[in-house]
């Protein structure tokens, strides 16, 4: 890796670790922690609602210049449940209704040019889509029952068992450590 590329790379990361850091803490007030370099999470008594932010412009290499753009996906991870990953279940800014230049997620990490506005942008996409979604299956009736529930069959039957008694230690261990959540 070149100089330039490694001081461009540099930049982006510090940019990128300053705006979780001041997202993390803009978002706290709504009952989300910083558990893993982009997830934050919320925790229920059988599942975790959390939020993921992801670098765009990702790729094999450095990036080309300090542009940082962000894409938000929202999940809610059944505890029980047995997948080694988690379901970007919910709302994303990949779908169409974010591109309406409603939010503006992206930054120059060198200059600073319209940072605070996506920091912005970021908690709004949080309060206007992300928490609007997060009360609609905030019961485990509507995430069992609802029809548009984000929840694959499987899940629906983890997240019953769980309710009913039957939680697996080691599932909900692995979901704890997957989403990053110490146990208390």
């Amino acid at each position: 890796m070149s100089a330039a590329n490694k001081s461009v790379t540099n930049i982006v990361r510090a940019g990128v670790e300053k705006a979780c850091r001041e997202f993390t803490v803009r978002i706290e007030p709504l009952g989300f922690r910083r558990t893993l370099k982009m997830f934050w999470t919320r925790r229920h008594p059988y599942t975790v609602d959390f939020i993921h932010l992801h670098r765009g412009g990702i790729s094999y290499g450095a990036p080309l210049n300090a542009s940082v753009s962000i894409r938000v996906h929202f999940g809610i991870r059944v505890l029980n449940d047995e997948s080694d990953f988690a379901a970007l279940n919910g709302p994303s800014s990949d779908a169409p209704e974010f591109h309406s230049g409603r939010y503006h997620l992206r930054f120059n990490a060198e200059t600073g040019s319209t940072y605070e506005r996506c920091i912005d942008d970021l908690v709004r996409v949080v309060v206007d889509v992300g928490e609007p979604w997060f009360r609609r299956f905030d019961s485990v009736a509507r995430l069992l029952h609802s029809p548009d529930s984000p929840l694959t069959p499987p899940q629906r039957e983890f997240l019953q068992a769980a309710r009913d008694g039957k939680a697996s230690v080691d599932r909900v261990s692995a979901s704890l450590k997957l989403l990053g959540i110490k146990e208390t």
